[in-house]
């Protein structure tokens, strides 16, 4: 003896029409629970500009907003004046707002399978080299970490420090005395300028400098300041930026 079973046919839904609408006329939900970042919106926004508004806002009979708040505000961003609706005029309220939940929470749980993903991307770059790439949502630091930089045919930054410029010469020499008016600016050691310090006249400066370098920086402002020149204390002759100046001293 058989038996024949039959299965229900599944319920078919309403008719679902997509109206364009003004964007005043549509009510953003104040208790949408959930937020949309700066980040998010600019994402929306690349991929409506290059895409179109492919995706409509649902709303309700009274055009509350369901599901589609941030395709709202990126259409905005662009200065969209009407934007794609479908009206769920089936649903009670408490399906209203358990469909506006699950239409969030649902997309969590999906996961990227990275392989396919990375050959996706690798194959839109390489049929399209000009195509902005980030319209997929993805950012360029987050492909190239994905692709290891090859999806985007750009040469790799070099991880090595730019070469400084080479050091200009440096006029004084160690143990070299420069007279600057009354004033005394040196590369030697301690002892000379505590010695020049004591026999010097009332108000002299005797300055001691680390190293040549810091030396001729000081003796360069001095002369900028003052528009007098600074004197080799051993051979009389005047501080010079030039290369062939400094090796004349001695």
């Amino acid at each position: 003896m058989s038996h024949s079973i039959r299965k229900p046919k599944p319920a078919a839904g309403p008719p679902l029409a997509v109206v364009w609408r003004r964007i005043e006329t549509l009510r953003p939900d104040p208790v949408n629970p959930r937020s949309h970042s700066p980040k998010q919106i600019r994402q929306l926004t690349r991929s409506i500009g290059a895409f179109g508004f492919n995706v409509p806002i649902l709303v309700d009979r009274t055009l509350r907003i369901i599901a589609g708040h941030g395709r709202l505000l990126a259409a905005r961003e662009l200065g969209w004046r009407e934007v794609p609706t479908i009206v769920l005029d089936h649903l009670s309220e408490a399906e209203t707002r358990a469909f506006m939940i699950a239409d969030n929470r649902v997309a969590e749980s999906a996961v990227w399978n990275n392989t396919l993903l990375t050959e996706q991307i690798k194959a839109i770059s390489l049929d399209s080299p000009g195509f902005a790439i980030e319209t997929t949502g993805f950012e360029l630091s987050e492909i190239e970490l994905l692709t290891g930089g090859g999806a985007l045919r750009r040469a790799k930054r070099s991880r090595r420090p730019a070469p400084r410029p080479a050091a200009a010469p440096t006029i004084t020499r160690s143990g070299e005395w420069w007279q600057l008016g009354r004033h005394r600016v040196g590369c030697g050691n301690l002892a000379e300028a505590v010695e020049a310090i004591l026999a010097g006249e009332e108000n002299v400066v005797v300055v001691l400098a680390a190293n040549p370098a810091a030396a001729d920086t000081i003796i360069r402002r001095w002369q900028a300041r003052t528009g007098d020149s600074a004197r080799h204390i051993a051979s009389g002759r005047e501080f010079t930026e030039s290369p062939g100046g400094a090796s004349d001293a001695g």
